[in-house]
C-alpha cells in the first residue's frame, strides 16, 4: 500500500519520465533512420522515376563499357575526354533502357532466355563481333569458340582453379553482352509495336518520292540581311515582351544551370625554359655527331629519354613524327639535322639519318625453334637443320622431328614498325627482311634459344630508314610553375570578392571570362581537363557571387578561381536571360521585311539587281531539302517551296527568307532518274516517322520520369 502510495504521489512525474524514455527511444530509431537515408543519399548517383540508382550499379555498369571497348579496340581506353565519353554512352543507355523496360512492363512485352540463345547461337548482334569469339582462320563469329570458353570457364571455377585475368575479362564481357543484348531485343520489340501505328500510304509515299525527285532550276536575286546595318535597326522592350509571350515555350528550361565567370590560368614555358631547351637539344646534336656506331646514336636516345624509341632497324617514313618524316629524303646518310623547332607538337628535335635503304614491306618466313642442353649443343643442332634443309632435305620433316609445324607467316613493316623491340627481336626483323627468297639461316638469342629461319617471299620494295631522333616536349619548369602559382595566388588574396575580380582582373593581366548556362552533366568548367572538384563546387556549395578557392587542374598546367554569377532554375527561362537573342531575332525580322519592302513591285531580276540585289543561278531546288543560299550563307525552305510550287517560267517573290529577301526566275521544271517503288518509298516514309516518333518518345518519358542526374559528384 505505500508502494502504491508513493506512485500515487509522484504520478505525474513517472509519466513525464515514461514519456521522456520513450521520445529518447523513438528520436533514436530516428536519428539511425535518418543517417542511413543520409548515407543513402550520398551513394546515389541519380533518379529516374522515383528510383534510386546507386553509384556502385552505374560503376558497374560503366567498367563494362570500359571492358567492351577494350576488347574491341584491344587497347586500354586513356584520357578524360575519351572515359567521359564512354561513361556518357554508359548513362544514355541506361537511361533508355530504364524508361523502356518500364513501358514494356506495362504492354507485357519481354525477351525470353531462349530469344537472347538463338541471338548469341547465330551471332546477330554487333557485340558479338568481337575478336576473342572470331574464327581467325574465317574472320567470323563462331558460336563453337563461345561454347568451348564457357565450358572451360565453369570448369575452372568449379574446380576452384585460378583464372587467369584475360578469361576473367572476356567472361565478364560476355555476361555484359547477354545482358545488353536482351536490353537490345526488348527495345527493338518495342519498336515494332511502335512501328504498326506509323503506316504510310500510297498518297503519302507518291507525295514523298515527288518531293525528292522533282527538282527546279532558278535564277535567284537575293537582298541579303547584311545591307543593313544592326543600328538602323530600333528595337522596343515593349516588343521583346510581345516576342518572348509569343515564343514562351520555346524557352523551356529542363535542366539546372549555372552562370559562372572565371579565370583560366593556362602555364607555359618561360624564356629560361625555351633556353634550357634549347641547351639540351644543342648537346644532343654534339652527340649524335660524334657518335660512331648505330648502337652509340640509339644510347644517347636512351639517355637522353627521347619521345621517339631507338630500335636499330628500317622503317619507313610514316613510322617517324612528321617533321622529321618530311626531312628524310633531304638529309644525308651520317648527317645530323640542326636542332629545330615544331609548334605543332610543341617540341624540339634533332636526328641523324644512320642508313636508308629498299627493302621489302612484307615478308614470308618459317622458322624452327632449336634448344640444346648448353650453348654449344644448341648451336650444333641449329648448325645442323641448316646444312641438312641446304642440302635438300624437307623444311616441314625437320620441324615434325621438333615437334613443330612448318606453317608459315607474313610480316610486314606496320607490325612491327611503331613498337617497343628489344634486341633479340630487332635481330630476327633485320634478319628476316635482310634475307632473299629460299634463303635458310640461323640466329642465336639472348635467352639461349637459337631460331632457323627461311624466307619464302617478299613483297612490295620501298624506302626505308634507319633514324636516331632525339625528340622532347617544351614544358615549363617547376620554377615557372611556381612563379605563376605565387602571382595568382598574392592575386586572390587581394581581391577576395567577385566585386574586386571583375574591377583589377585585368589590370594585373588576367581575363575574367563568362561562362552561361554551366551543366553539371557537362564533366567539366570551360572544357579544362581536372575541374570536377570546382563543378561539385559551383552546383553544390556555391552561392551566387561566391568566389572558389584556388583549382590546380588541366594536365597539371592551369589554374582556375571561378565565381558562381547565377543559378538558373529549372522552367522557363526569364525574359532577362533571352533578350538579347529575342532582339537579335527581331532585327533581324525587321530587316527581312525592309528588304522585301523594297523588292515589292519588281517585275525581273533585272530590276531586282538595279536595287542592288546578288544574282545567282540555283539549280536542284527540290521541296524535299531546304536550298541553300551562298549570297545569304543561309538555308532557305520558303524558297524550296515557292520553287516547287510555281510553274517554269513564272516570276515569284518577293520572298521573305532567313538571311534576307528574294525574287526568283524559275528557269526549268525536271525529274530525276529515280524511279517511283510504292513499297519501297512507303517503308522508307514510315521509318522516317518512327525515328521521328521514337526520338519524341523518349524525350517525354525522360520528363514525366523527372531525371536527376548526380554524376558529377562521383566522376
Amino acid at each position: 500500500m505505500a508502494t502504491l502510495g508513493k506512485i500515487r504521489k509522484h504520478g505525474v512525474l513517472l509519466v513525464a519520465a515514461i514519456a521522456i524514455a520513450l521520445f529518447l527511444f523513438v528520436a533514436g530509431d530516428l536519428v539511425k533512420g535518418g543517417e542511413s537515408l543520409f548515407q543513402k543519399n550520398q551513394q546515389t548517383v541519380a533518379q529516374i522515376d522515383g528510383e534510386s540508382v546507386s553509384i556502385q550499379d552505374f560503376q558497374k555498369l560503366f567498367e563494362e563499357f570500359q571492358g567492351y571497348y577494350e576488347i574491341v579496340n584491344g587497347a586500354s581506353l586513356s584520357g578524360e575526354d575519351e572515359l567521359n565519353r564512354v561513361k556518357d554512352e554508359a548513362w544514355q543507355t541506361f537511361v533508355q533502357n530504364t524508361l523502356i523496360q518500364k513501358e514494356c512492363e506495362e504492354l507485357g512485352l519481354t525477351v525470353t532466355d531462349n530469344e537472347v540463345a538463338e541471338i548469341i547461337k547465330n551471332g546477330q548482334s554487333q557485340l558479338l563481333q568481337v575478336p576473342i569469339f572470331m574464327n581467325q582462320q574465317t574472320g567470323r563469329y563462331d558460336y563453337s569458340l563461345v561454347q568451348s570458353f564457357l565450358n572451360d570457364y565453369k570448369q575452372l571455377k568449379e574446380s576452384g582453379a585460378q583464372i587467369q585475368d584475360e578469361a576473367e575479362k572476356a567472361y565478364k564481357y560476355y555476361m555484359f553482352a547477354q545482358k545488353q543484348i536482351r536490353n537490345q531485343s526488348l527495345v527493338q520489340k518495342y519498336q515494332i509495336l511502335l512501328s504498326k501505328a506509323m503506316i504510310s500510304n500510297p498518297v503519302e509515299a507518291k507525295q514523298n518520292f515527288e518531293s525528292r525527285s522533282n527538282e527546279t532550276d532558278v535564277l535567284l536575286a537575293s537582298m541579303p540581311t547584311s545591307m543593313i546595318a544592326d543600328d538602323k535597326i530600333t528595337v522596343t522592350d515593349e516588343e521583346i515582351k510581345a516576342k518572348y509571350n509569343e515564343d514562351k515555350e520555346q524557352y523551356q528550361q529542363i535542366l539546372e544551370t549555372r552562370d559562372i565567370k572565371y579565370i583560366d590560368v593556362a602555364i607555359s614555358p618561360s624564356d629560361a625554359d625555351k633556353k634550357a631547351a634549347e641547351d639540351e637539344m644543342a648537346n644532343a646534336f654534339d652527340q649524335l655527331a660524334a657518335s660512331a656506331s648505330n648502337t652509340e646514336a640509339g644510347n644517347i636516345c636512351r639517355q637522353l629519354t627521347s619521345q621517339v624509341l631507338y630500335t636499330d632497324i628500317l622503317k619507313k617514313k610514316e613510322a617517324f613524327p612528321m617533321m622529321i618524316a618530311n626531312l628524310l629524303d633531304s638529309t644525308a646518310v651520317g648527317t645530323v639535322s640542326a636542332p629545330k623547332y615544331d609548334a605543332m607538337t610543341n617540341t624540339y628535335y634533332t636526328f641523324k639519318v644512320l642508313d636508308k635503304q629498299t627493302e621489302a614491306d612484307s615478308v614470308l618466313y618459317r622458322q624452327i625453334v632449336v634448344g640444346g642442353t648448353d650453348e654449344a649443343a644448341t648451336k650444333a643442332s641449329a648448325d645442323s637443320i641448316v646444312n641438312a634443309i641446304k642440302g635438300g632435305a624437307a623444311f616441314a620433316e625437320i620441324a615434325k622431328k621438333y615437334n613443330q609445324t612448318s606453317d608459315s607467316t607474313w610480316v610486314s613493316t606496320a607490325q612491327y614498325q611503331n613498337s617497343r623491340l628489344d634486341a633479340d627481336n630487332a635481330l630476327f626483323v633485320s634478319t628476316i627482311y635482310g634475307m632473299q627468297p629460299n634463303e635458310i639461316k640461323a640466329i642465336k638469342l639472348s635467352n639461349g634459344y637459337s631460331f632457323v629461319l627461311q624466307v619464302l617471299d617478299k613483297h612490295n620494295p620501298v624506302q626505308k630508314y634507319n633514324v636516331a631522333a632525339v625528340v622532347k616536349t617544351l614544358n615549363f619548369s617547376d620554377a615557372t610553375y611556381n612563379a605563376a602559382y605565387n602571382k595568382f595566388n598574392s592575386f586572390l588574396a587581394e581581391n577576395n570578392t567577385a566585386e574586386k575580380i571583375e574591377a583589377n582582373a585585368e589590370k594585373e593581366g588576367y581575363s575574367l571570362l563568362p561562362y552561361p548556362d554551366l551543366t553539371s552533366n557537362q564533366h567539366s568548367v570551360a572544357g579544362i581537363h581536372g575541374t570536377r572538384d570546382a563543378l561539385k563546387w559551383i552546383f553544390d556549395d556555391a552561392s551566387e557571387k561566391e568566389v572558389s578557392q584556388l583549382y590546380e587542374c588541366g594536365d597539371n598546367n592551369h589554374l582556375l578561381v571561378a565565381i558562381l554569377d547565377k543559378v538558373n532554375k529549372k522552367g522557363y527561362r526569364p525574359i532577362d536571360k533571352e533578350s538579347s537573342n529575342i532582339k537579335a531575332k527581331l532585327i533581324n525580322e525587321k530587316k527581312v521585311a525592309q528588304l522585301a519592302e523594297q523588292l515589292n513591285g519588281v517585275k525581273s531580276i533585272a530590276d531586282a539587281k538595279a536595287k542592288g540585289a546578288v544574282v545567282d543561278t540555283i539549280s536542284h531546288i527540290s521541296f524535299a531539302s531546304p536550298a541553300f543560299i551562298s549570297a545569304t550563307a543561309s538555308s532557305e525552305p520558303l524558297i524550296s517551296v515557292a520553287a516547287a510550287k510555281a510553274q517554269k517560267g513564272a516570276f515569284v517573290g518577293p520572298i521573305k527568307g532567313e538571311g534576307g529577301a528574294y525574287v526568283m526566275q524559275v528557269v526549268d521544271k525536271k525529274k530525276t532518274a529515280d524511279q517511283f517503288d510504292a513499297k519501297q518509298e512507303e517503308a522508307q516514309v514510315s521509318q522516317t516517322h518512327l525515328r521521328v516518333a521514337m526520338q519524341t518518345l523518349i524525350n517525354v518519358l525522360y520528363l514525366q520520369a523527372n531525371v536527376t542526374d548526380n554524376r558529377y559528384k562521383f566522376f
